[in-house]
């Protein structure tokens, strides 16, 4: 939560967190993990999340297709079956500041029936819900040799395509696959920073964009936390992919960035100005290099193609000022990253 609230001075301001809980009573060297993934404290809530938790029975099939069960420390990112997740679910409870959805991690981890399950908790309570997708070609590769279908046909047969469902990365799609996310109004959560990083690949966003499937934008990693850099790459890695410039214009992009992804974490209405919506706001200061000689006619494009994190100056959530020129109200955010970084490595604080 520490670099939750931390996002929240890039301006980010709902934060969806894919929550892969523990076995109970399962330890990780000695200490017990129970991360609190909803806000509890009023610090927590300057930002609003959606925590999607889901099954995870430690692996399905291998990269190569071959079936095996999880084992020794595997075994600790399971609830043992998908009932005894859907059991914990229930319990849950989301509050004011939080929206509860599931997440099936992918039809690597989760087998058909099991995501089927999940697919009718989340549709039986009304929640978002997500998967990550065909992120890589071995996943298609092993999830072809193991079920013989595609992953987007294994979710097809499964009863998760639809409207509610937003599928994390789809990079790399048949054109079969992408013609059942458009019929079924499934949504596309595309990562491309991280798809960069991990050298993953440039994802089908113009033709998914072209068939009408909504398109909203994550992380899926800390390599880079700049929703600016995130929605320009959609198009600039299209640009690079196809030769081929102004696929996704400047206005498509920060509804991705916004709207799109309040619809994807369950927040319906958020994302706009507008009266009953959320009084989410940022701040852009047009005072840097960065965003010199913008005016009202250019700002649009100028800030999605040309600004960063380090222009945000305000960012309100729910009403409240959490960043206040440039700095969060409540934590200093490069302090609090610096010492939690040193927690997991070892390393001494500066």
């Amino acid at each position: 939560l520490r670099h939750g609230r931390g996002m929240v001075g890039q301006q980010v301001q709902r934060i969806g967190i894919e929550h892969q809980r523990l076995a109970r009573g399962q330890r990780l060297g000695e200490q017990r993990l129970a991360p609190r993934a909803l806000p509890q404290s009023r610090a927590d809530r300057q930002h609003r999340g959606a925590l999607h938790q889901g099954p995870k029975r430690g692996g399905v099939f291998d990269r190569v297709g071959h079936g095996f069960r999880a084992r020794g420390h595997q075994r600790r990112f399971g609830d043992g079956s998908a009932d005894a997740w859907a059991t914990r679910a229930d319990a849950r409870r989301a509050g004011d500041d939080a929206v509860l959805g599931a997440a099936v991690h992918s039809v690597r981890a989760v087998d058909p029936a099991s995501m089927a399950l999940v697919g009718a908790w989340a549709a039986g309570h009304g929640a978002p819900l997500h998967i990550h997708l065909s992120e890589q070609p071995a996943e298609n590769q092993a999830c072809v040799a193991h079920h013989g279908r595609t992953p987007t046909e294994l979710l097809h047969d499964a009863g998760l395509l639809g409207e509610r469902l937003t599928v994390v990365h789809a990079t790399h799609l048949t054109d079969a696959d992408l013609g059942l996310l458009a019929s079924t109004r499934s949504g596309v959560c595309l990562c491309p920073t991280t798809e960069r990083d991990l050298a993953d690949g440039i994802g089908p966003a113009g033709a998914l964009a072209a068939a009408g499937v909504p398109l909203c934008l994550g992380s899926d990693s800390h390599a880079v936390i700049d929703p600016f850099e995130e929605a320009r790459a959609v198009e600039l890695d299209e640009r690079l992919a196809t030769l081929v410039r102004g696929t996704h214009p400047a206005a498509a992009l920060l509804t991705a960035a916004t709207a799109n992804g309040y619809s994807a974490l369950g927040w319906d209405g958020g994302g706009v100005l507008a009266a009953g919506a959320p009084a989410d706001l940022t701040t852009v200061g047009l005072d840097s290099v960065r965003l010199a000689g913008t005016d009202i006619d250019s700002a649009l494009a100028s800030v999605v193609f040309a600004a960063s994190a380090a222009d945000v100056t305000h960012v309100v959530v729910g009403g409240n000022v959490v960043v206040s020129d440039g700095a969060h109200t409540s934590i200093d955010v490069a302090a609090e990253l610096d010492a939690s970084i040193r927690t997991v490595t070892g390393g001494a604080a500066t």
